[in-house]
């Protein structure tokens, strides 16, 4: 049984699952849109490029003959003033004419028709909308004309309509792109579909419509201009794309046809494989879920595969072991702890029954000091408690203070103990502490000593320049001065195999066994965790009084 999903305010959790695929889809939307938008322009434009380059290797055959006729300077200067009619026969101006001029070589009767023709072009093709490309790519407008190179290689710039008029151009107006007669024809035919009717009269049977140069270019196609190169003059060229935008329109019809599914089905993937990929993270939710306290001894199979899962499979392994192994440290300290507390709590209500039973022949003051003596044991043990499960969780001292260890030594020395505590060797020492926890450090040094000596104890107090080498009893301390605390005694000394055991909890060695030789087993695990909570460290080593020794470095405090 699946759990319900996490809840947000009333939106429920998405999950990753989901988040995931909502990522992939946004992905491929941002992909795949901008491609369908922007991919077919780029496409026809790269089409229509290659078509108009197509266009100009068909028409270089025209143009090179011109190159070597353009800008010469004409043979006999004719001076012209012609007007070209319909037919194309030469009359006297008129309004309406064709006003050509300047000086050329060649016949001018000829020029003239010439230019009536290209004027009747340029007319119709204004008449469908295609002169304006024509002059955009000349770089021109309808006031300067179009200009046109002729058969013969004379430039000239016409305009259309009824005030058409035409003018020579010289060899150094052919810095814009000029239009050579011949594409000009073949526009005008492309366009038109057939060669545009002149001014012959109408046939018979055919209606003045079919005449008419408009509805002729009713089937016009889809022209596009530009220029290219040839002999150092730029020449317009131009060409049908009409089946270029065909082709790209059928082209985004099917890419629009096609993004919406493309985007789906890569969510569905995207979907189906996430899902395979988290299926492992699910079954290991899934095991994880069902281990508890009492199972903390169960682990999660690891793939072994190297990867995230993998990882996160030996990641929970491990986490479970730490677990595993706090909670039999905790269990294993509420026993040692309950075990420790029934001691005097049964002393006392021992004690109790005793004095119920028999008031008359328990002295007031026995009982007394027999509570106090209990009172005072459970009162050390609770005391060490804390101070362990203060450690335990990490909880920050009260603020340390300098604290004169000298005096804390003394003081504690002066305490009535089995043996005597020699503090000759005490000199003065300042340590960052509380005064509860040096003293309670202190305390429990010459409690342990005196328990173990044969007849001496002896205190030395010290502080050192410079540090010396970190044990493995304790956290290194960083460079610099150190107030050292050292505790000997005669005692039956400790072996090397248990030096550091005796810092665990509720240790006691063989010579301290019963509840008369021994204490709760806390003292030194408590010293350990004050001395590491102070920053120092503390070290076991043979005394030269035969028993122990116990060095305790703190950093120095001026």
């Amino acid at each position: 049984m699946k759990r319900p999903s996490r809840v947000i305010g009333r939106v429920p959790a998405l999950t990753v699952r989901l988040r995931m695929t909502l990522v992939v889809g946004s992905a491929a939307v941002l992909v795949l849109i901008p491609a369908a938008l922007f991919g077919p322009n780029w496409v026809e434009q790269e089409l229509i490029h290659d078509v108009l380059d197509d266009e100009a290797a068909l028409q270089a055959e025209l143009i090179e003959p011109l190159l070597g006729l353009i800008g010469r300077s004409p043979a006999a200067a004719v001076p012209l003033t012609q007007s070209a009619q319909s037919d194309g026969s030469a009359s006297q101006s008129r309004p309406d004419s064709v006003e050509l001029s300047g000086t050329v070589a060649g016949d001018a009767v000829f020029l003239a028709e010439q230019a009536g023709r290209i004027h009747e072009d340029l007319t119709s093709l204004d008449r469908i909308g295609h002169l304006d490309g024509l002059l955009q790519i000349t770089e021109s407008n309808r006031q300067s004309g179009v200009p046109v190179v002729m058969s013969n290689g004379v430039a000239a710039a016409f305009t259309s309509g009824e005030q058409a008029e035409a003018r020579l151009l010289e060899a150094n107006d052919l810095d814009s792109p000029v239009i050579t007669v011949f594409s000009l024809r073949d526009l005008v035919y492309r366009v038109g579909g057939a060669e545009l009717p002149r001014a012959e009269p109408v046939a018979a049977g055919v209606s003045a419509d079919a005449a008419n140069p408009k509805q002729a270019f009713g089937t016009s196609q889809k022209i596009a201009f530009a220029s290219r190169s040839f002999g150092g003059i730029e020449f317009v060229v131009s060409a049908d794309i009409g089946n270029v935008s065909r082709s790209i329109n059928r082209i985004e019809s099917i890419i629009w046809l096609v993004v919406p599914i493309a985007i789906a089905a890569q969510a569905l993937v995207a979907w189906k494989l996430i899902g395979r990929a988290l299926r492992p993270v699910e079954q290991l939710t899934d095991q994880v879920r069902g281990i508890n306290s009492g199972t903390l001894d169960e682990r999660v199979p690891e793939p072994g595969t190297g990867d995230e899962i993998d990882r996160l499979a030996t990641t929970m392994n491990t986490m479970l072991n730490r677990l595993e192994h706090s909670d039999t440290k905790l269990r294993q300290f509420v026993s040692d702890a309950s075990h420790e507390l029934r001691t005097p709590v049964a002393v006392l209500q021992s004690e109790a029954e005793v004095a119920l039973r028999e008031a008359s022949a328990t002295p007031v003051d026995v009982l007394a000091s027999g509570v106090l003596i209990e009172a005072g044991r459970l009162q050390r043990i609770v005391d060490d408690l804390l101070v362990l499960a203060r450690h335990d969780e990490n909880r920050a001292m009260q603020s340390a203070v300098p604290v004169d260890l000298d005096d804390v030594v003394w003081e504690e020395a002066a305490r009535s103990r089995r043996v005597p505590v020699d503090v000759g060797a005490v000199s003065g020492g300042r340590v960052s502490a509380t005064p509860g926890s040096a003293r309670r450090i202190v305390a429990h040094l010459l409690d342990n000593a005196a328990h173990y000596a044969d007849e001496r104890v002896t205190v030395s107090l010290a502080a050192r320049p410079d540090s010396s080498p970190a044990s493995s009893s304790g956290p290194a301390s960083s460079s610099g001065p150190e107030t050292v605390l050292t505790v000997d005694d005669d005692g039956p000394g400790i072996d090397s195999a248990d030096r550091e055991r005796i810092f665990e909890r509720f240790t006691r060695l063989s010579e301290a066994r019963s509840r008369d030789g021994g204490g709760a087993g806390l003292g030194l695990a408590v010293v350990k965790a004050l001395v590491n909570d102070l920053g120092g460290r503390i070290t076991v080593e043979d005394s030269p009084l035969g028993g122990t020794r116990f060095i305790v470095s703190f950093p120095y405090s001026p």
